[in-house]
């Protein structure tokens, strides 16, 4: 992340409407790469159709173009400016260390902000090793609940 490119989003996205999303020119390999809204990307600043072929749409609730970019997570939703260090992830507009990390990659997906979890699905419900016949595959610990920058260091993390 470059503190003085002028740009208040991480490297890999852009600002529309308050907020940081992927850039519809890495979602549309270049061919879309002027955003009109949350969900359409066009070739140029100035469509005067939206709807017609000068744009394209791709619709969803934090999917299709309605995402941040990839350094903050895979399919993570837009948010408020500001970037996550390199080795933390966005979850509910706030940065912490990476599940991935935290795990040694045995639970990859922050689910909550203390709970990682080997799934993106409705297991993640259920603790991982409990005897209920669930079949869980989340991990809960407090040492979880930490960014990236924690006591690193360095005078620029927190």
């Amino acid at each position: 992340e470059s503190l003085s490119d002028g740009n208040f989003c991480a490297d890999d996205e852009e600002m529309h409407g308050g907020l940081c999303y992927d850039t519809c020119s890495k979602l549309t390999s270049g061919m879309y790469p002027h955003r009109q809204s949350a969900w359409t990307c066009c070739k140029s600043d100035s469509c005067a159709n939206a709807f017609g072929s000068c744009c394209r749409h791709n619709f969803g609730w934090c999917s299709g173009y309605d995402i941040a970019g990839m350094r903050e997570g895979n399919k993570v939703c837009p948010h408020k400016p500001g970037a996550c260090l390199n080795n933390e992830e966005l979850f509910l507009n706030v940065c912490y260390k990476k599940c991935s990390l935290l795990t040694n990659g045995n639970y990859p997906y922050r689910v909550a902000s203390a709970t990682c979890c080997k799934r993106t699905d409705l297991t993640c419900l259920v603790e991982d090793g409990v005897a209920d016949g669930l079949s869980g595959q989340s991990l809960t610990s407090d040492m979880f609940d930490v960014a990236g920058g924690c006591r690193d260091g360095s005078a620029g993390t927190p």
